[in-house]
């Protein structure tokens, strides 16, 4: 970005008071996965339906030795303005921050609400299996959501992998073997560098990982992780009782380079599930395009659908998996700022941590001991968003202590304004912005000017009014989560039937 180009952009960054985590959950399996959209190589939206978990007892988190950020020059920290909330905002936001919400335990359930008792955690111990050796195997329809049955056969096979072909496919065999080596020989150890180790030897006290390469997965997917498949059959009948992913043979093929970074997306989710079972959304989906990164693969253009939509909201996630292409590049490169500022160990951290999103970033950043320069001012998660979305547009790791740029990624082009204001002689402009989203606003004056500001302290949680007086019923939501209303009632004196309506 040249001189002239810097001189009047003003940065109109918006942090919503209250955030909510969207992207609720509507079903009873986990999903991670890659659709096309019209980005090169077809690049990837979401695969989106819910999410369920259950495995062993998680592994508690290892603590890694280096973990500290790097030195600063003293600058002080910047003082923000702040409004007060009101009194029924602050009630709001202090339930919101009190609720621990549960990941759902898929085993658990069954057993309390179907009946089942003693489900094992693991399933007996596994076959090998050679190359030739057939398999059957459920199958979903992210379109239907409905799942088949599908014959295969084992035609690679290698310390970590099994990989499985939809019988009656036509494949490059050559193709296979090498997307297979890559995955065992460069995948495999890259990601469990990052992002540490998936739940091994797994569900099936099986060291194997297992993809499935088959067809009719849906329209758009390419590839899937489905944390379903690591749950004992008994609990959900069609878990397919090991550690599984899918790539979709109708939309993409064995040798391109995109299915590369499909392997490394879908294998993250893999890890990340395992490390924390219910991670936000955006989050899960951002470490996985990083992971795609780290080994070398393109992130398939949603850098730059992000860049175009700086205004994306960082922390949330479309239900429409035909328009979340910026946000897998705002959660990518916001991610990756996180790596590159505080490093391998932290992001580690990041990644095992037990509280979800942005209050995840709080607490590493806090067990950093991370501060402005000037040594006494904690920084927090607000305050990388906020420096990050400077980065975007100035890109310059020279300045200052060199937050305020990337030192490892390119950037594919600078961030156009989302509008030029040319009135200098006063008077008031209004607009819009997401909760963490950005505008860019360039302001051609000259001379020296005083800009005032003012947006809303508060926004709504949901989009419906109490249905009477101030309160109303709300499950919460959150990604692979347990969800629920619960309330006692008195009915020792009841009468009769008695109905509830709802």
């Amino acid at each position: 970005m040249t001189n002239n180009t810097r001189r009047g952009l003003w940065i109109a960054a918006i942090i919503g008071v209250v955030v909510i985590v969207t992207c609720l959950c509507v079903a009873v399996l986990g999903l991670g996965g890659l659709a096309f959209i019209g980005l090169r190589r077809g690049s990837a939206g979401e695969s989106a339906t819910a999410q369920v978990v259950q495995p062993p007892q998680q592994e508690a988190s290892q603590p890694f030795a280096t973990l500290e950020p790097p030195a600063r020059p003293s600058t002080a920290a910047p003082e923000f303005p702040t409004t007060a909330l009101g009194p029924g905002a602050q009630e709001t936001l202090s339930t919101l921050q009190s609720v621990q919400i549960p990941y759902a335990d898929l085993r658990a359930q069954a057993m309390e609400f179907l009946g089942l008792s003693d489900i094992p955690e693991t399933v007996a111990f596994p076959s090998e299996f050679d190359a030739g050796d057939a398999n059957t195997f459920w199958v979903l329809n992210s379109d239907t959501n409905r799942y088949r049955q599908v014959d295969t056969q084992l035609a690679f096979e290698s310390p970590h992998v099994y990989f499985w072909v939809e019988k009656g496919l036509t494949y490059d065999e050559s193709a296979l073997r090498r997307l297979g080596d890559e995955f065992e020989n460069k995948i495999y150890p890259t990601n469990r560098e990052f992002f540490v180790s998936e739940w091994s030897p797994g569900v099936d006290g099986d060291p194997h990982l297992y993809i499935i390469y088959a067809s009719d997965m849906g329209d758009n997917l390419a590839g899937m992780f489905s944390s379903a498949d690591s749950v004992n059959p008994l609990a959900y009948r069609y878990s397919n009782g090991h550690e599984t992913f899918f790539l979709n043979a109708d939309n993409i093929s064995l040798d391109e380079d995109f299915t590369y970074g499909v392997l490394a997306h879908e294998f993250q989710h893999m890890i990340h599930w395992y490390r924390d079972r219910n991670e936000e959304t955006w989050m899960s989906e951002g470490f996985s395009e990083l992971a795609a990164y780290l080994n070398g693969y393109d992130v398939g253009g949603f850098d730059y659908a992000f860049l175009m939509e700086p205004s994306t909201q960082l922390d949330t996630w479309p239900n429409d998996s035909g328009s979340n292409a910026a946000n897998y590049g705002g959660a990518f490169l916001f991610l990756n700022y996180f790596l590159e500022r505080f490093g391998e160990g932290a992001t580690k951290e990041l990644v095992g941590n037990s509280l979800n999103g942005l209050e995840s970033i709080d607490q590493v950043l806090e067990s950093l001991d991370a501060t402005y320069p000037d040594g006494s001012t904690p920084y927090r998660a607000d305050d990388l968003f906020a420096d990050w979305t400077v980065a975007n547009v100035v890109n310059d790791p020279s300045i200052a202590d060199g937050r305020f740029g990337y030192t490892d990624y390119q950037m594919p082009f600078e961030i156009t304004p989302t509008a030029s204001l040319a009135d200098c002689l006063g008077g008031w402009q209004t607009g819009s912005v997401n909760q963490y989203g950005t505008d860019y606003i360039e302001l051609a004056c000259s001379g020296q000017r005083t800009l005032q500001f003012e947006g809303a302290s508060e926004v709504d949680l949901l989009p419906e009014d109490a249905h009477s007086g101030d309160y109303a019923f709300w499950s919460n939501q959150g990604d692979e989560s347990r969800m629920a209303l619960w309330h006692s009632f008195d009915l020792s004196h009841a009468q009769g039937t008695v109905r509830m309506s709802y």
